[in-house]
Formats: structure tokens, sequence, C-alpha cells
């Protein structure tokens, strides 16, 4: 039995190849999430060591809650004195592409991908792990450097002037006086590194006199623990925390880790999702192949095979397959991981250099999933075929069935009415449970669901196809005949079909969910913000409190508020609490004031709260609750009003005399404008120009305009999201391809008797197309009916007063992605219609 499985592939390897490549597919996706995440993890663990080499210890701020209070530099000079410690350095440093730098051609290095960091200089090279590689440090206001590598790339030159957009505007004519490295080989990961002197630093992002946190080396010989303590006694009761090297490296790795660790697992998904769509195209093949060798088998039943004996044969076939299959998408992960490396740079975020690393652990996943998948799909055909008895296996037209379909679909009708109702429970249900567990329950539903509409799609497939196929019985006899072929097995159209269903249903939710969350957006944003003007940072970094101001200055605008936040506790409670001119908020949003009103502009000791707040701190209208900042500051505030539209603002506001007072960054998160009755956006068109030029960094838009900028991003996430789930499509795909070569193979003796009775060639391979079609159109079918009912509920469980409560079905979207996989399955039937139009009448006939 052995040397018969083994013949048997030689004899058949032609029907497998079309299998392997599926098997392939999957698996070289699977290893390339983890190629992918396990370089990049290489990558930033020693970028983690780079960073906490030579910090023996570190002195940073901590509070109970919000931003910590910056430390005072003298520290600095206290800690350099301890008999343990060599040296010591305080550092500030800016949030990430918060300083950007202006290359010689007016534009800006790309803020997707790497970040642009901006440090103060260090001459400690231990400390810092920078070194000057050209030119000099930049010890005077005016002057600063580069890392030489963004310095060759973006064109940047030692000596010439830049100008440097910061979050207060632009600083111009800042002279690039030299190049550094990180470490010895300047392992950036495609960040742009930059340095200016502390005092610059502490002008430009800081606080004059304070640092970020303070870095020290510790004597070799000196013990940690009493170095430690000697460094907490010269702090002086002060809000910090010492940690040494080994905590900051491995806080380090984790930051990164946990990063690259959902990457690594949404890619780990798509591949699931690929190696789910491959079992019905191994179960496939091998039903039909098995379909066609029942003589073959009845025989060596009649000569005294026994039916295991069978079933092991053909289970041996199967881990043949998926040995090869499975090695051979090992070996092709790594080209994979290199293709998505290369599409997230298309995409705009550029991963960094990672080294390829084939762990034992990537190898035997690839190897287990990909032999499994492929012979656990092949058990139940093997079991159908070696059922069949010798003397009904050797009769004319013998054929392989899996037994009572009415028993398969009453099946598929249950498991489909337990995925739809997990499904339900897991989306409305009060389950309490964590997002991981959820996303088990949703998934569990989901499979549950496709499977079973596929087991029960059989008792679909002839009269969908007759309806899909009336248009094509008009065009003659190759439409009905395709027609007729479509529908005369319906168990394999449908496990055919089951491949690219899952694909296309899985992009029709996506569109649906995006569709339905631009809808729900541009409802909510057209209902609850009146502002002509809405005014963010490009790069999710802090807008100087001087723009608002200048708006406000230009007397153009009716109302302008700039609103930042800072958390802070409120009646006993932390939360993010934001400042702003409450009282010109009537002119730019809807707030639905409930109870109370908003105050004048000239109360300083108010707060207004949205109704779920107010009801979480047991509050109302009058009432009086403390607020404290992190520096101490406390005040009490009167509850001036309650609020139910929480689309713009859930937090609790308060005046920004309050943030003042309390010493608060000035800087805002974003700013709202509303123009004067009859003014049009195009009359201050162009003091706008004139402020995008001062503060590039900054986004000015219309309401519109920031609505199709949402839109935009939402746009960008699904072309991100189905560019990974084409691969499910094109195994689908591949799955139609390889039923039609193996069905034209099955069915040559009726072709070339087709062909004898006056059928041509081009009729013949027409039929093959029309077929492949059917197909193609019965899976779309199928998909869109699914996906928009996985779209329905994931918009249903999202919260009606952000994201849900609006359901959108993009048709023309849909119509688009169906159109195309319609026109890819025509070229998937190119080579099987080709063979059907090429056979020879009298061999066809003979066969």
């Amino acid at each position: 039995m052995l040397r018969l499985t083994l013949r048997n592939l030689s004899a058949h390897k032609a029907r497998f190849v079309m299998t392997t490549f599926a098997v392939v597919l999957g698996v070289s996706f699977v290893v390339a999430s983890f190629v992918l995440a396990d370089g990049l993890r290489s990558t930033f663990s020693d970028l983690s060591e780079e960073i906490t080499a030579g910090q023996d210890l570190t002195v940073r701020p901590v509070s109970e809650f919000g931003e910590p209070l910056p430390l005072d530099a003298t520290l600095v000079d206290d800690i350099i004195a301890l008999d343990d410690v060599v040296d010591a350095a305080g550092f500030v440093q800016a949030p990430d592409s918060a300083i950007q730098p202006i290359k010689a051609d007016g534009t800006t290095i790309p803020t997707a991908g790497p970040p642009q960091l901006m440090f103060s200089w260090s001459d400690n090279e231990t400390l810092s792990g920078f070194s000057i590689v050209d030119g000099s440090a930049p010890d005077e206001h005016g002057e600063f450097t580069m890392d030489y590598t963004a310095a060759e790339t973006h064109g940047f030159v030692i000596g010439d002037t830049y100008d440097l957009i910061t979050p207060s505007g632009i600083v111009t004519d800042v002279e690039l006086v030299g190049t550094t490295s990180f470490g010895a080989d300047n392992a950036t990961v495609g960040a742009t590194l930059m340095h200016v002197s502390l005092a610059q630093a502490q002008d430009m992002f800081g606080t004059p006199g304070t640092v970020d946190g303070i870095v020290a080396d510790v004597a070799p010989d000196a013990d940690i623990a009493a170095a430690t303590a000697a460094v907490e006694a010269t702090l002086g009761g002060i809000d910090a925390e010492i940690v040494d090297q080994a905590t900051l490296l491995a806080e380090q790795q984790d930051e990164f880790n946990s990063g690259i660790t959902m990457v690594g697992n949404i890619l780990l998904g798509f591949a699931i999702v690929s190696m789910f769509v491959s079992i019905f195209i191994i179960y496939n093949t091998f039903a039909i192949v098995l379909g066609q060798r029942v003589r073959e088998m009845a025989l060596l039943r009649a000569i005294g095979a026994e039916a295991r004996q069978l079933r092991r044969s053909v289970v041996g076939e199967a881990l043949a397959v998926g040995v090869v299959a499975s090695a051979i998408g090992v070996i092709a992960g790594i080209g994979v991981a290199l293709g998505l490396t290369e599409l997230f740079g298309l995409l705009g975020a550029e991963l960094p250099e990672y080294p390829l690393i084939m762990a034992p652990r990537t190898i035997a996943i690839g190897l287990a999933l990909g032999i499994g998948v492929t012979v656990i799909s092949a058990v139940l055909p093997a079991r159908v075929a070696a059922s069949v008895s010798p003397i009904s296996g050797l009769r004319d037209g013998a054929d392989a069935t899996e037994g009572d379909g009415g028993r398969r679909i009453i099946l598929g009708a249950a498991l489909t009415a337990l995925g739809v109702a997990t499904g339900m429970v897991g989306l409305f249900g009060d389950l309490s449970l964590s997002t991981l567990q959820l996303i088990f329950v949703l998934g569990g539903g989901a499979v549950a669901t496709l499977v079973g509409v596929t087991m029960a799609a059989p008792v679909l497939a002839r009269p969908v196809m007759a309806a899909l196929g009336a248009p094509l019985r008009l065009t003659g006899v190759s439409g009905r005949l395709a027609t007729g072929n479509a529908g005369r097995n319906p168990r394999r159209t449908a496990t055919t079909a089951a491949a690219l269903m899952i694909g296309l249903s899985l992009v029709t939710m996506g569109y649906v969910v995006g569709e339905s969350v631009k809808a729900q957006f541009g409802n909510l944003l057209s209902s609850s913000v009146t502002a002509d003007y809405l005014i963010t940072s490009d790069d999710d970094t802090s807008i100087s409190a001087g723009l608002a101001d200048e708006l406000e200055a230009s007397g153009e605008f009716e109302a302008v508020a700039g609103f930042r936040y800072d958390e802070a506790r409120l009646g006993g409670e932390v939360l993010t609490v934001g400042g702003t001119e409450i009282s010109q908020l009537d002119t730019m949003f809807n707030l639905d004031v409930d109870q109370g009103e908003l105050p004048a502009a000239d109360a300083t000791n108010v707060v207004i709260l949205h109704t779920d707040v107010a009801t979480d701190l047991g509050v109302t209208i009058g009432d009086v609750v403390p607020i404290e900042f992190v520096n101490g500051y406390t005040q009490d505030l009167t509850v001036a009003a309650i609020y139910l539209d929480d689309v713009v603002l859930w937090e609790p506001m308060v005046p920004e005399a309050v943030f003042d007072a309390a010493g608060a960054d000035p800087a805002d998160d974003f700013i709202a404008a509303s123009l004067p009755s009859g003014v049009q956006t195009s009359d201050v068109e162009p003091l706008i120009s004139q402020i995008e030029e001062r503060y590039p960094q900054v986004g000015i838009e219309t309401a519109s305009e920031f609505q199709q900028q949402a839109e935009a991003t939402i746009d960008s996430l699904l072309l991100v999201v189905n560019a990974l789930l084409a691969l499910a499509v094109i195994i689908a795909l591949i799955g139609i391809a390889n039923t039609l070569a193996l069905s034209v193979h099955e069915r040559t003796r009726e072709i070339g008797l087709l062909r004898a009775v006056g059928m041509t060639r081009g009729q013949s391979r027409r039929m093959i197309r029309a077929e492949a079609v059917l197909v193609a159109l019965f899976g779309a079918v199928l998909g869109v009916a699914m996906g928009t009912l996985f779209g329905w509920g994931v918009v249903e469980a999202l919260p009606e007063d952000s994201f849900g409560g609006t359901l959108r079905i993009p048709v023309a979207s849909i119509a688009v992605v169906v159109a195309g996989a319609t026109l890819a399955t025509l070229l998937a039937a190119f080579l099987p219609a080709r063979r059907a139009g090429s056979l020879n009448v009298l061999d066809a006939i003979s066969h």
C-alpha cells in the first residue's frame, strides 16, 4: 500500500499542483508573520540595549496622576557630587515628531513611519550613547546636530542653516554643526535623531531650569544598592523614582514588544483566514480525485485490500502533499515577509531594517499547520471513498458520495443557527468578557456560521444557479450546458464557492462597517459641530497657545477656543479634564445642555459635565466639586451645566483660567473657530494661508474637510485590510481553477461526445468559462450576504453615540469587488477552458 501511495502521487502529481500552491500561500503567510515579528523584535531589542547602555541609574519624576512634574536641574550637580557616581547628566526630550527640520527644497521629512526625535546634547558618550562623527557638538543656541544616516538620506549638510518646525512655530536659521552616531553602527532603525544644547532644548520644548530625567554612571566597583540609596537621599522627598539599567531595559523592550506583538497577531489572523480557505480547496481536490478513482479503489478492495488500508493510503498521499507544500511555504515565508515590508512602505508606514530570523518555533508551526490542514481536509473524502463496496464501485458511473445529504443540510442549518446565536450573544449579551475573549467568541460564531452555510449551501446551489444562469442560457448551447453543469453537483459547487465566499464576506463586512462608520461620523459631526474651522496638529503633537490668541486677535472670527487637556483629580476621581473658553462653546458646538446653562466669560470657578460623568460623580447643578492638579494646586468648582452631546466633548470642561492658575501646559490639543454670520470661508483664506505658512505642522480644516480627512483615514485602513484579504481571495480563485481542471479531466469523455455531435472548440471553452463565472457568482452571492450580516452585527454592537447606529451598504464598492472577482475567475478558468477546447475528439471518447 505504501508503494501504491507513492505511485498514485507520481501518476497524479499534476492534479495536486494547484492544491500544493494553495497550501504554500497559506503557510508562507503564517511564517511571514512570525519572521516579521521576530525580526522586528530582535531589532528593537538591540535598540533597547543601545538606549539603556551606560545608564546605570535613571532618576525620573513620578506622579499619582497626570504628567509628572520635571526635575530641578540643580539635582544633576548634587548627584555628580556623590562618591559612587562617576558622572550624571540631565536630559530633555521633545515628543515624537514635535520638532521637524525643513530640508533645503522646502519639504519636510515624512512623519509616517519612524519618528523624528530631538534630545538635549550630552558630552558624555557613555550616558547618551551618541558621539560626534563630523563637525562639532551643539553648544550654543541656533545650532543642532543630526545622525549621519538621516543627514545623508535627506540631504542635510554641515554648515548650512535650516528652519525647524516646533509647536510654537518655525525657528529659523538653525545651523547644522555636526553629525552624530547612535552607538557604533548608528542603530536608529529609521528614526531621525537630532540634538540641541540643553539650554535651547529647555527653551524650545521644556521649562527653563528643569530636566525630564537624570541618568547616572556608577563606578564599576560601587554597590548599586548603596548608590541608589545615596541618590535617593539627594532627592529630598521629591516625587521621583530611581531605576537601574536592567529595569529600564526590560521596560523599553516591553514597550517595543507590545506594538510588535499586536502587528504580528493581526498578520497571523489574516494568515489563519487564508489557511481556513485552503481547507475547502484541499477537501474539494481530494473529493474529486478520489471520486474519479472509485473503480480503482473497488478493484483493490476486490483483491483483498481493507477499507482502512485505502484510507491510510489516501491520508498518506495528503501527508506527502502537506509535507512538500509546507516545506516550500516555510521557505517562501521569507519572501512574503519582505513583500509585506514593501507593502507597508508603499502605504507610508516604513519598517526599519530587521534580520530574517527563521526560529525553530516558526518552522514547527508552519509545518504543523500546513500538514495538519492538508491531512484533516483529506480525511472525510478518504473515508467516503474507502466505504464504497467493491461491487458498487466496479459498476460504470459509480461515484463516491458522503452519505445522507439531508443530514448534512440539517447539520449545516444547526451550525449556522449556532454561529449566529453565538455572535448575537457576544455582541449584545452582557457577558463581561475581555477583548480577547470577545474576539474568540465572535470568531467562533463567524466560523460556525461560515461552515454551516457551506454545509447547507447545496440546497441553494441548483435554484441559485438556475437564476444566475438565466442570462447565459440566452447566449446559446454553451450557456445552457454551463448552467446545467454548474448545478449538476451542488455539493462540489457549494464547496468550491465557499472559499470565495469567505474572502468576499470579510471584504464586504469591512466595506459595510467602514461606510456605516463614515456615515455615522458625518451625521454626528453635522449635528454636533457648528464651528467653521477645526485646527489640529498633523502629528498629534500640541499646538502653540499663541495660535488661538492670534486667530482671536485677527478680528476675523466671531469665536475662537483652544482646547487643552490634563489629568486631574475631580471630585475624588482621576479624570481627563479639558480647559477652554466655556462661554464660547455654544457658538461652535451643539452640546444639548440638559440642566443649567453655560457660564459667562468672567466665570473662573465653574465646571460643565456630560450627564454620564455627572452621574458617576453623583453631582448636579450648583454642587461644589474640588479639583486638584498634579502640582498640588486645588480649587473648588461649581457645576454650572450638564450636557447630553458627547461627540466632541465628553471630558469635564473648566475655564482656561483654572488651567492657567494651576500652571498647566498652555499648549492646545485642538482649536475651534467660528466666523461671523454672512462671512464665508473664502473671505478668510488669505489669513488661513498665512497661518499655515507660519505653523506648517497644523491642519486648518473646515468641518467638511475634517470629515473628508477622517473618511480618508478609514478608506486607507480598508485598503490595508483588503490588501491582506486578497491572499484569501487568490487562494479561492486557485480553488476554482483547480476544481475546473479536475472537472474537465473527469468529463473528458463527455466533452469528447459533445465535440463529436458538433460543439466547436470555442463553444467548449466558453462553456468552461461560463461555469467558472457561475461558481464565482454563487460564492459572491453567499459572501455578500454573509458579509452584510456580519457588518450589520458589528455596526449594531458599536455605541450609537459614537460610531454605531447607522447602517450603510456601499452597493457600488461591493459591486466593483464582485466584478473584479468575476474577471479574476475568468482568468483562473483560462487553462481549464483551453484544455477542454484542445481535447482530441477520438481520444476523449475513448477515455
